[in-house]
């Protein structure tokens, strides 16, 4: 039934039932465009030597190990695993639940460059949007605004994460609910238990939503959702841990979440709300929707991904940074179609200006957002340190053992076995060749002091450049 908004603003015919094939091309045509924005985008970033270890690296190891068969290790998070195998790797389903990205696996296979895991993280961005945009037909602007949402934009930004699979799936599964196809939007769902372990809890408010609906599919989401969630992160993951447990309920750790909220639950409403940059991600996550989102039952889906962040003692994940927010955009922008379709738009004036005003918004947080850095000159741009990068990777063999700064260790993933190269990489492993970014120092590494160790056990200066330095154990 189609929805008439106010001041002419409607919604009809929205659904694949009444997608027409007109609609459908133009959907395909968007997600398209948004592929290949982002895919050119995050390959250029990562041709500039602006891609890190954490985490495209160590997803890089994942799936190379996938592709040769076996379960995935990374020797390059080893460096901050407080004990377990540096020489083959530490275990990844040890520290998250994430075995969806075995997809890629046959396709590495076939195409063995790290490059991969940037387009498909596109492809699955874009798939996104196809399904956004079938929804909201014909009122594109919706679409287009998602496209170019910010969490979308932080997430191609930083590197490759396990999240790009979710986005799609929750998109999925929120078109199925809008349709009123409560089994289909269930076994959507479903699928987000093989990308994260804690995505269980957002499974069981979603079936509370169909529970209105469908009593017997809501039911089975409020029961599996909480319990996957628990086995995985009791059991499955403590199983693979070189410690056997759950790191991140943990209370010491830098990357503790929800162990302290947990000691002092009478403080999860301070929590929820200081620092202030809480706020700050919250504003940011309504303000692309004009806060009509708010009028969405949907948007309580945004509740247990923000509830587990704003509790954690990590302020990374407190602020707009990063891919944490990726998946919530999907669940903002469906609210908003919801929104529409359950009445007026409460103030006249912004019923006219609705896809004005959500437009400007999008364009606006570009200024805020990654993208805007593809519109500087220097990044289409080599400079001297970009090929003096280039040169110094293309020194390490195929088939070695080396150690390397983050910026440089995933362009050595495919071919090479790499650790990253913090001041206790010589305690912790063993490599015959060290590749450097004296630029790139940290808390975690410092290159002098790193430097001075290689000097110790025997390696030599090869190569030295633009900031970066090769050496090799006994030169030569």
């Amino acid at each position: 039934m189609p929805t008439v908004l106010d001041a002419g603003v409607a919604i009809t015919g929205v659904g694949v039932e009444q997608d027409t094939s007109s609609s459908t091309r133009t959907s395909a045509a968007l997600a398209l465009v948004t592929t290949v924005g982002y895919a050119v985008f995050s390959l250029r970033r990562h041709a500039l030597f602006r891609s890190n270890a954490y985490d495209l690296g160590i997803f890089g190891q994942s799936v190379r190990s996938y592709a040769a068969g076996h379960l995935p290790v990374s020797t390059i998070r080893s460096d901050s695993a407080p004990s377990g195998p540096w020489g083959h790797g530490f275990p990844l389903l040890g520290d998250h639940f994430s075995p969806i990205v075995a997809v890629l696996g046959p396709l590495y296979r076939l195409w063995p460059h790290i490059e991969l895991l940037l387009i498909a993280q596109s492809a699955l961005v874009g798939f996104s949007v196809f399904v956004v945009a079938r929804r909201a037909a014909p009122h594109w602007w919706i679409p287009v605004a998602y496209a170019m949402s910010w969490g979308l934009q932080q997430l191609v930004n930083f590197d490759f994460h396990e999240a790009a699979f979710a986005v799609p799936l929750i998109a999925l599964a929120l078109d199925a609910y809008l349709a009123g196809r409560w089994a289909a939007c269930a076994w959507w769902a479903s699928g987000l238990l093989l990308v994260k372990e804690d995505m269980g809890l957002t499974i069981a408010v979603l079936g509370l939503l169909i529970w209105r609906h469908d009593r017997r599919v809501g039911r089975v989401l409020c029961v599996v959702g909480p319990v996957a969630t628990a086995l995985l992160v009791l059991v499955v993951v403590p199983h693979f841990n070189p410690q056997h447990v759950y790191p991140y309920l943990q209370s010491s750790g830098r990357q503790s979440s929800g162990a302290s909220a947990l000691s002092k639950p009478w403080l999860i409403p301070v929590h929820l709300v200081w620092p202030l940059v809480k706020l700050k991600t919250l504003a940011m996550l309504l303000v692309p929707t004009a806060f009509l989102a708010l009028r969405s039952p949907l948007i309580l889906l945004a509740v247990p991904d923000l509830l587990l962040r704003f509790t954690s003692g990590d302020h990374m994940y407190w602020d707009t940074d990063y891919h944490y927010s990726a998946i919530l955009m999907p669940i903002v922008f469906f609210a908003l179609i919801d929104a529409l379709q359950r009445g007026p738009v409460p103030f006249r004036w912004l019923a006219r200006r609705l896809p004005a005003a959500v437009m400007a918004a999008a364009v606006a947080l570009i200024a805020l957002s990654p993208l805007r850095t593809a519109f500087s000159p220097a990044f289409w741009h080599d400079g001297p340190r970009t090929a003096s990068a280039r040169q110094a990777v293309a020194l390490v063999p195929e088939g070695a053992r080396v150690a390397a700064s983050s910026p440089l260790a995933p362009h050595l993933t495919d071919t090479a076995r790499v650790y990253l190269a913090t001041d206790t990489v010589f305690a912790h492993a063993e490599f015959d060749w060290l590749v450097l970014d004296t630029g790139a120092d940290d808390w975690l590494s410092h290159s002098a002091r790193i430097l001075d160790q290689a000097r110790s056990a025997g390696f030599q200066q090869v190569y030295s450049r633009a900031g970066y330095v090769v050496e090799r154990r006994g030169g030569g």
